[in-house]
């Protein structure tokens, strides 16, 4: 057995038939350099007589392989395995990096099918979750950020409203046919896990029908309860996960192509997890198309996740009613903008509509504006502004988005990003003066230090400066690796009840996570040894 074999293994278990758990599968990044052919056929003549599969990851991004093991998945403790595996991957054979693509349980949320959610969530801090306040009025979501007065803005200015002509991507769980969803617009849409064209969601895994939850939240309308943002978009389902609470962002990252080469307009992501270079190359990918996209803050984890996490993506917070930040919103200088998260009806499975809570919501209303402004101003129109200011389309979203905010008393920017979005006066905004908002300073969408940067932000946060001071590890090629560990120990120090004070002392992560680094050095470079550097946490 050679010694790539004895890590796979080491960090897989063989997958039964029936089981829920995808098949292991690693991200592999050739170097620039490389032929993408020549190293394709190299690496398949080794990894598949070990049970694997290979081929290029998407049409858009030959130089990232994927590999796959259809008989074997990771397993549940294997630790800091499945990385260790993955550098051995790139040692075997000279890569630029590579990566597994692990089911992560960093993004808790209640099942599409629950009026009410649990107060506990395995795992992550109690109270992360509000009570339910059915006295809500059904629409109070789309009230609170003006959504109706910016399609009545349209309508009098004789400009296409609720975002009618512009295609809205989804990559979730699938969606299924549903009386909230009855009279749609849609567009042909992908599943991801079954490479077929059937977006269709199971309904399995652990919160089934989260995908039609959130597409009732952009584009659901009349004879329904639920009421979208954008009514008339197109929207474009794609299946990417099995489940929100368990998912991989390399099949999200896949989703992400899918949508950029098939016409979306907007990409709108429900969902999180660790730092991912597949994910941050897709999303570049997807700017520079002129591609808006958009990811949910996170949950109960308190700080942003990843894809929101990178600079690439416009990162959502949630608020209540009346303004104030939700409770269980991750949040940090990540954020950009806000939008309900608290209570906000959708649709839930197998028929009906109920209260949901968490960013998934946030992030999908403010998709729906982002269309609205597509529509209101005519999309090619927007694009030639952007380019004659010298930024991307995403940036004059974020720009504008933010410009237009509505603060309430004593908001706090720097946590929750500009503000709470407001569509009324996004499309009243003079979006071709550019005086208008903050300077905006275009980000450097091809460097690898700005995506090794969210990481090394994280560990500063967590354990505090010196961690990224004193001679730091590769963040970028470590990137997962560290994500994981540094999101886990998040979970686990917080402990007590969303909303009290941390503790002035975190305390040192527990022994299995300790454990879990499969590279010694690495967790020492960054104090994740038990030790806590001199400056602190958080």
């Amino acid at each position: 057995m050679t010694q790539l074999e004895a890590a796979v293994r080491a960090a897989t278990a063989t997958l039964h038939e029936g089981a829920e758990a995808p098949p292991a599968r690693f991200l592999l990044l050739l170097k620039a350099t490389d032929d993408p052919v020549v190293r394709l056929a190299e690496i398949a003549a080794v990894v598949e007589p070990i049970g694997a599969t290979v081929r290029p990851f998407s049409a858009l991004d030959p130089h990232l392989v994927v590999v796959r093991f259809p008989g074997r998945a990771f397993t549940v403790d294997s630790g800091g395995a499945p990385f260790a595996a993955a550098h051995r991957f790139t040692e075997a054979f000279d890569l630029e990096s590579a990566e597994p693509d692990l089911p992560t349980d960093l993004f808790p949320e209640a099942s599409a099918s629950q009026d009410f959610v649990p107060e506990d969530v395995s795992g992550f801090p109690l109270g992360c979750f509000a009570d339910s306040e059915p006295a809500l009025p059904d629409g109070w979501a789309i009230d609170s950020i003006t959504v109706p007065a910016a399609w009545a803005f349209s309508e009098t200015n004789q400009r296409p409203s609720r975002g009618r002509n512009i295609v809205v991507a989804q990559p979730d769980t699938g969606v299924i046919g549903h009386p909230e969803l009855t009279g749609i617009t849609t567009v042909p849409g992908f599943d991801v896990l079954s490479d077929d064209t059937d977006p269709t969601d199971p309904l399995t895994g652990q919160n089934p029908g989260h995908g039609t939850g959130t597409a009732s939240v952009v584009v659901s309308g009349p004879p329904g309860r639920v009421t979208g943002s954008a009514p008339a978009a197109s929207h474009m389902p794609i299946r990417a996960i099995n489940s929100v609470v368990q998912l991989t962002l390399g099949t999200v990252a896949e989703a992400v192509d899918w949508a950029v080469e098939h016409g979306a307009h907007v990409i709108t992501m429900s969902l999180g997890g660790i730092f991912s270079f597949s994910m941050q190359r897709a999303l570049r990918r997807a700017v520079r198309a002129d591609v808006i996209v958009l990811a949910a803050a996170g949950n109960c984890v308190k700080t942003v996740v990843w894809p929101a996490r990178f600079g690439e993506c416009i990162a959502v917070a949630g608020v209540d009613i009346r303004g104030a930040k939700w409770r269980g919103s991750c949040s940090g200088s990540a954020v950009d903008i806000a939008a309900p998260a608290q209570n906000v009806w959708r649709a839930a499975v197998p028929n009906g509509a109920g209260q949901g809570q968490g960013t998934s919501f946030a992030v999908a209303l403010t998709a729906g504006v982002a269309a609205l402004w597509l529509a209101h101003h005519g999309r090619a129109n927007l694009i030639a502004a952007a380019r004659a200011r010298g930024e991307t389309l995403q940036d004059m979203f974020r720009r504008m988005a933010g410009a237009t905010a509505r603060r309430p008393a004593g908001w706090d920017s720097f946590d929750m990003g500009a503000g709470i979005v407001d569509a009324r006066a996004l499309l009243a905004a003079p979006n071709l003066d550019l005086e208008l908002g903050r300077e905006s300073v275009p980000l450097p969408y091809d460097s690898r230090e700005a995506a090794a940067l969210t990481v090394a932000g994280l560990a500063a946060e967590e354990i505090g400066p010196a961690a990224v001071l004193q001679d730091p590890p590769d963040w970028y090629a470590h990137g997962p690796e560290l994500s994981w560990l540094l999101l886990q120990r998040r979970r686990r120090a917080d402990g007590g009840i969303i909303g009290e004070e941390s503790p002035t002392d975190r305390p040192a992560p527990s022994d299995d996570l300790d454990r879990a680094v499969g590279n010694p050095e690495l967790r020492d470079a960054v104090g994740l040894n038990g030790a806590r550097p001199e400056g602190g946490g958080r």
